[in-house]
């Protein structure tokens, strides 16, 4: 299967950008950013709202009191 390359969208050139030149001017340490990245994608990120969602389905006291 070959792959195709996508260039990548204007948003993302743009954070990479910001980041660099903060990164440059010493305002964010990289090591420091990696590590905030991190956790909003594997602790904070949307798969806890989904946990949540999964677990009310299954357990009808939980749902009630997170409706309440």
């Amino acid at each position: 299967m070959a792959h195709t390359h996508r260039p990548e969208s204007e948003i993302a050139l743009r954070v990479k950008a910001i980041e660099s030149l903060l990164v440059e001017k010493g305002i964010v340490d990289p090591t420091t950013l990696d590590t905030i990245i991190e956790a909003y994608e594997h602790q904070i990120g949307p798969h806890n709202g989904a946990r949540i969602v999964a677990k009310a389905w299954v357990d009808a006291d939980y749902k009630q009191r997170l409706l309440a």
